[in-house]
């Protein structure tokens, strides 16, 4: 990417383009067949979803106890909207409406599919609500992990599942870095 363009992106395209460039390296390092950890979560928030951030933090919690890499858990859009969210967005289908969003691509399967869960809107007053759907489906990858079993969550309510445009989790992320430049 040239200076000059890089100095026209905004914060949130130049961070959310850097860490989708980090999170593909880590994907490409990743021996998928010898992955011992079920899934990749990807968060797709605002900066006004302080809420979804909190869930985030939760998830990266868990995901390190459980010995997960960089790899296992992504958030874009943080920072705000970013040409990089937006298209990823795509690759699953979704709009930037969608959002806060989590993805969630099954190591097991390839990583032709996606579970996507809706994550709630805005702030929070109190403790975390693990009752929503987010909250099944972490216990669902906690139990997946530590039991080195495949992860289902089909029948946790609230999951819907899509299928990546390019067939596969990398074919989204490459596609997304080429439609970017990076």
């Amino acid at each position: 990417m040239s200076e000059a363009s890089d100095q026209q992106m905004s914060h949130a395209d130049r961070h959310d383009l850097d860490k989708l460039a980090r999170w593909k390296d880590g994907l490409d390092a990743a021996d998928v067949e010898a992955e011992a950890f079920p899934a990749c979560a990807i968060f797709l928030v605002s900066p006004d979803d302080r809420l979804s951030h909190d869930i985030f933090r939760r998830y990266r919690t868990v995901f390190e106890e459980l010995g997960g890499g960089f790899h296992h858990l992504v958030i874009f859009g943080q920072h705000g909207v970013s040409t990089t969210q937006v298209a990823f967005l795509d690759e699953v289908g979704f709009v930037q409406q969608n959002v806060p969003l989590l993805a969630i691509a099954p190591m097991s399967s390839g990583l032709e599919s996606v579970y996507c869960v809706e994550l709630p809107k805005g702030d929070r007053d109190g403790e975390l609500d693990d009752s929503q759907t987010w909250g099944p489906v972490l216990e669902s990858l906690r139990a997946s992990a530590s039991n080195a079993s495949p992860l289902a969550l089909s029948d946790v309510e609230g999951v819907s599942t899509a299928t990546f445009r390019r067939g596969s989790l990398t074919g989204a992320v490459d596609e997304v870095l080429t439609k970017l430049g990076g």
